[in-house]
């Protein structure tokens, strides 16, 4: 979805469809629809916003927000298919994303099966981290570190670094109180 908003639409329109027009010559575009009023906009969104819980429906999801250049988004979508495919070929990859910023959404999903698989976690963690930090990426991307990736902080921060940032978090929390085990790593 791309969504614009400008002071004059006759002027906004002529762009958005000059831009369209050349990404579909390039290539880069396959095909779109141009919302004609803010009921086709938002039914346009609802169906971007349900894309979590379609997936979810399916089969259990591991969910991954990560960052990197968008020229890499297929390149490593690829990758992490081929990974996952050597040890577990039933699990799919489905993933969405913001271009503008480069955050994508990886989400791997096990059709029928609800249940947790350690062995999958432990297929899909570390590797998706080092694949997107070779491709110049950011283990964090909208939605931060959390609790499930302060542990591979150290990945793309030193020791050194590390240590400042819980000397400051030290400093500001002695008793450990604020977001006790989020963000900096935990061993």
């Amino acid at each position: 979805l791309v969504e614009t908003q400008g002071s004059r639409e006759d002027h906004d329109v002529a762009k958005l469809e000059a831009f369209l027009e050349q990404g579909m010559e390039e290539g880069v575009i396959a095909d779109g629809v141009l919302a004609q009023d803010l009921t086709r906009l938002l039914d346009m969104w609802e169906v971007r916003e349900s894309c979590g819980l379609a997936v979810a429906g399916t089969g259990r999801i591991y969910k991954y927000d990560v960052s990197l250049p968008i020229n890499k988004f297929q390149e490593v979508i690829d990758e992490m298919r081929a990974h996952l495919a050597e040890t577990h070929p039933n699990a799919l990859s489905v993933n969405w994303g913001h271009v503008i910023d480069g955050n994508l959404h990886f989400n791997v999903v096990t059709p029928g099966d609800f249940q947790d698989d350690p062995s999958l976690t432990a297929r899909i963690e570390p590797r998706i981290f080092e694949i997107v930090i070779r491709h110049h990426g950011s283990i964090s991307a909208e939605h931060g570190l959390g609790v499930c990736k302060n542990n591979y902080l150290p990945m793309v921060k030193s020791a050194a670094v590390l240590n400042v940032m819980k000397s400051t978090k030290a400093m500001f929390d002695p008793n450990g109180i604020m977001n006790p085990g989020k963000f900096l790593p935990s061993r």
